[in-house]
């Protein structure tokens, strides 16, 4: 016990010199270097006050009032300053402190050379015994010079020496106090400060072994407490960890077998998908086209032969005869099928947003473009573009058209730079774009760079022999659609659907037989369910040109009021005179208004007024 006793008061003295020692050598350290910080501090707020001075003298080159304020400035003995000079931006030195240094070339310092707005001065420590403070001379904002300041510190070490007797004086004698208690203190702990280090070699000995067992609630219980919870802690967390990378493990393994099985399974979509394509594309063969054993034989096979060539093709004829169903065959078939096939429907786009949907834009280009958009063109690289209703297109953007046509590339509204496109275009109107030519509505550049080749539509009134199959294709469609059990179309059904002029072509017989289909309740359409097709005037005066001509020349008789037996006298002038009377009457009557009477008939005015005098008839 007395040897713990002694070994307790040598560890506490040695512990109170070292101590004291350590805290003397920081705090010397510590005021060294304050003292240095504030003294450099203070004289670079000294020195770059003193620089306006010095700027203004020498700006106006005066070497007298430069040497003036530099003796002036030394002169200071609180700054124990060494040496002091003035420096021109060139390095020559136009004030120092020294007689023998005047007009010497010293090195410039960077701070001159760099000349940052932000940087006014800079202070280093050229050795442990002096510091160097630097400060820009400036005037109207441009640097001048350089005013150098070389300060000693070797008096900053008798004042810390000072400072550091008298701190020493003072807290040895309480270090040894708190060394005296701490033995006190030490001797009531020295019995249990042994049992607790015999329980630590056991537990050492027997790599963790039992908790320790300690009695009271002092800081060595608390300590061997501590101790004990942190034992078991890490047993804990041993535990946990081992389960946790099991765990990882297992997750990285299936996470592995998920990635190959996701992999798989795309390479299987994506072969299924090319089969489907190409099986979707086998399905809309040339020779399983509705009509193509007909009137339209001849288009397709032109259009076959134009499939491939990198060559425009303008699409011409009526709304609703497939120009769009053309356009697409010459893409299916051609050696782009495996490219986009983009449509536009040029009528349809706003004239603000034209250039925008057709070439794309750049983010910010105009108000509302809050990303970079693609437009038609780029989306159609390495496809085909088809322009329907392209005569509809405004004057700038047939230009832009033209441009992208002959050179291949566009450029985003809002862009600097053109893009390269690939892209075939095939373009599409119902339009006589000849005649826009002519009118100035369609320029004729682009008229004749889009018809290349033009294929013609034929309306439904000149291929009545596709008529029966196009009939049944939509009967089928609509059928499944409408869950309706309409299999078929009868004769009688056809030959009223070939008695009209059909002028909205196959658009207006897929709606007729939509609604046919719709509001059907047998299996086979009839005539009746077509009543709503009116026969065209060709239909109702064929109709009458079969009728017999006696009849008619007798009903024209007794519409004018003459007998037969009259028309061996003056009989021939009144027929004349009775029909100019009643094409008058039913026109007026029609009209309302002379004027629109005599545009219909072909008359001035005048002249119909003497008619209407010379009949009698009522004046409107």
């Amino acid at each position: 016990m007395m040897g713990v006793q002694r070994q307790l008061a040598a560890a506490v003295f040695l512990s109170i010199f070292f101590a004291a020692i350590a805290i003397c050598a920081a705090l010397f350290v510590f005021n060294q270097k304050r003292l240095f910080q504030d003294t450099v501090r203070q004289s670079r707020e000294m020195i770059e006050a003193a620089s306006l001075a010095f700027s203004q003298a020498l700006a106006d080159g005066d070497e007298v009032l430069l040497d003036a304020y530099l003796h002036e400035l030394q002169s200071r003995k609180e700054l124990y300053i060494q040496e002091a000079y003035v420096l021109r931006r060139d390095g020559r030195v136009m004030a120092h402190s020294r007689i023998e240094e005047y007009g010497k070339i010293y090195s410039i310092p960077d701070l001159l050379t760099e000349q940052q707005p932000t940087r006014l001065s800079e202070a280093f420590r050229e050795n442990p015994d002096t510091f160097r403070v630097i400060s820009l001379l400036q005037s109207q904002g441009d640097a001048v010079g350089a005013l150098v300041v070389n300060f000693s510190t070797q008096h900053l070490t008798q004042k810390v020496q000072s400072e550091m007797s008298w701190i020493v004086g003072v807290t040895f004698p309480i270090l040894v106090l708190s060394g005296l208690g701490v033995m006190l203190y030490g001797r009531r702990m020295v019995n249990r400060l042994r049992n607790l280090q015999r329980k630590a070699l056991e537990i050492g000995r027997g790599e963790w072994g039992e908790p320790i067992e300690v009695a009271g609630k002092d800081e060595i219980s608390q300590l061997i407490g501590a101790f004990n919870q942190m034992r078991h802690d890490l047993s804990q967390l041993q535990a946990k960890n081992n389960k946790s990378v099991e765990t990882i493990e297992a997750l990285n393994r299936d996470l592995t077998d998920q990635l190959t099985t996701i992999r798989q399974l795309k390479e299987q979509l994506a072969e299924e998908n090319a089969a489907l394509r190409e099986e979707l594309r086998s399905q809309h063969t040339p020779d399983e086209m509705i009509g193509a054993n007909g009137s339209l034989r001849p288009i397709l096979d032109q259009a076959r032969q134009l499939a491939s060539l990198p060559i425009t093709v303008l699409i011409t004829g009526e709304s609703g005869t497939g120009k769009e169903l053309l356009a697409t065959f010459l893409h299916e078939t051609g050696s782009r099928r495996n490219g986009p096939f983009v449509k536009v429907n040029c009528a349809a786009l706003p004239i603000t947003l034209i250039e925008s949907e057709l070439f794309g834009h750049e983010k910010g280009s105009f108000t509302g473009a809050v990303g970079l958009k693609k437009g038609k063109f780029e989306l159609a690289h390495g496809g085909t573009l088809f322009l329907d209703e392209v005569g509809e297109l405004p004057a700038e953007a047939q230009a832009k058209l033209l441009r992208a046509l002959q050179e291949g590339e566009i450029q985003r509204v809002g862009g600097n730079h053109p893009i390269l496109v690939d892209a075939r275009v095939i373009a599409a109107t119902n339009r006589d774009l000849s005649g826009d030519v002519k009118q100035g509505k369609f320029r004729d550049d682009l008229y004749y760079r889009l018809k290349v080749v033009e294929l013609r539509c034929p309306p439904l009134r000149e291929r009545l022999e596709d008529l029966p199959v196009l009939a049944q294709h939509f009967i089928e469609q609509y059928s499944r659609k409408l869950g309706k059990p309409v299999v078929g179309i009868s004769p009688s059904a056809l030959k009223a659907l070939a008695n009209y002029s059909w002028p909205g072509n196959i658009r207006e017989l897929e709606n007729m037989v939509a609604r046919a289909v719709a509001l059907a309740t047998t299996q086979v359409l009839g005539p009746e369910d077509f009543l709503s097709l009116q026969m065209p005037m060709s239909n109702q005066r064929s109709a009458m040109n079969q009728t017999n001509p006696s009849s008619i020349f007798e009903r024209l008789l007794d519409l004018c009021g003459i007998a037969p037996q009259e028309l061996n006298h003056d009989g021939w002038e009144r027929v004349l005179t009775a029909c100019e009377r009643i094409c008058l009457q039913s026109m007026l009557e029609k009209t309302r208004k002379q004027k629109e009477a005599a545009n219909a008939l072909g008359l001035t005015e005048t002249k119909l007024h003497r008619l209407i005098r010379k009949h009698g008839l009522k004046n409107r």
